[in-house]
Parts: structure tokens; sequence; C-alpha cells
């Protein structure tokens, strides 16, 4: 689904009703070099981040190995939106 949103003169996003029902009303904004991210804000941060290291079993990780997991996701997903980027050209 794509919504186009606009910023008012104070700044401020405007996101459709549909958009707020089913991600919350609050956002991370994410700065990237060429665009921005909004990634729904959970309504318990540190609980979700729990749940992702129960799930990635990150007590087995020692902090160097979750460094080089994160990497890799990062890169994963910069070269998943380089090639959808240009896809559209």
């Amino acid at each position: 689904m794509i919504e186009e949103a606009r910023i008012d003169e104070k700044g401020r996003i405007n996101i459709g009703q549909e958009t707020r029902r089913k991600y919350g009303s609050t956002f991370f904004v994410v700065k990237l070099s060429d665009e921005i991210l909004l990634i729904p804000k959970p309504k318990d941060p540190v609980a979700e981040l729990r749940k992702w290291g129960k799930e990635l079993e990150t007590d087995k990780l020692t902090p160097g190995d979750i460094e080089v997991l994160a990497e890799e996701e990062a890169y994963k997903q910069i070269e998943e939106r380089n090639s959808r980027r240009n896809k559209g050209r």
C-alpha cells in the first residue's frame, strides 16, 4: 500500500486514518541518505526487543556476532531498496 502524506507549514506529517488504525500514531523516523522511513513504535519497545531476542536466540551469540548479523541485514535491506528503486527508472 502506498499512501501520499504531506508536511504542513508546522512540519507535521498528516497520515491517513486507515494507516493510523493499523500502525498507531507514534513512529520512529529513520533518516537515510536519500529517503526517510517511518517505523511504527511498539507500545512496549523493550518487550518487543526481548521477543526478537528470544526468536533470534541472541542469548547464544556474542556481541560481535550480533553486530555482524545487524550489518548483514542492513546491507541486505539497502541492496533490496536500491534494486526496487532501479527497477522504477
